[in-house]
């Protein structure tokens, strides 16, 4: 039988809190940006954000 190494059981245990987290997170919030008003749930809105803020600061720390 294979060995499990400790960075997969981190990787386990942190795919366990995000399914909890996506879980939790599932309901509709309303969004409303400058004239436009819609609905989306809660994880892909915070996912969103997520990125943009990932890619805006990747694109600032390029320039070091």
């Amino acid at each position: 039988m294979k060995n499990i190494s400790t960075r997969q059981i981190i990787d386990i245990v942190l795919l366990i809190l995000l399914l909890i987290f996506i879980g939790q997170n599932l309901e509709s919030v309303k969004v409303k940006f400058i004239a436009f008003g819609f609905e989306m749930p809660l994880v892909i809105l915070i996912a969103i954000v997520f990125f943009i803020g990932y890619y805006t600061a990747k694109a600032f720390n390029k320039n070091k």
